[in-house]
């Protein structure tokens, strides 16, 4: 398996170029080498980088494929890798602004 196959393997989300530059942005250069236990934490921060992604686009639809994530799930799951590899402190908080305050920058 390789690094990229074992990042495809944590996601139903199919975009090779998304995956390899969430790899890329991790440091992996090689997204077709050979998948190791010491690549554990450079595929799961790309993981959370790409949950944190898809929660601007929490469904999608490709010909017969249909995938709906919520935003909670998607936090969650992100929040869980960050504390396993110790990017924030267990009980450390992740949330999206629920309100009006959120300001779009376009």
């Amino acid at each position: 398996m390789t690094i990229l196959e074992a990042l495809q393997s944590m996601l139903e989300y199919e975009n090779d170029n998304l995956l390899a530059k969430a790899l890329i942005d991790q440091g992996v250069s090689n997204t077709a080498a050979t998948y190791t236990a010491a690549n554990e934490k450079d595929v799961d921060l790309s993981a959370a980088d790409i949950y944190l992604i898809l929660l601007n686009h929490p469904e999608f639809r490709e010909g017969s494929k249909y995938v709906k994530y919520t935003s909670e799930s998607l936090l969650a799951l992100r929040h869980a890798l960050l504390i396993k590899h110790g990017v924030i402190a267990a009980g450390g908080v992740i949330s999206v602004p629920q309100d009006s305050s959120y300001q779009k920058l376009w």
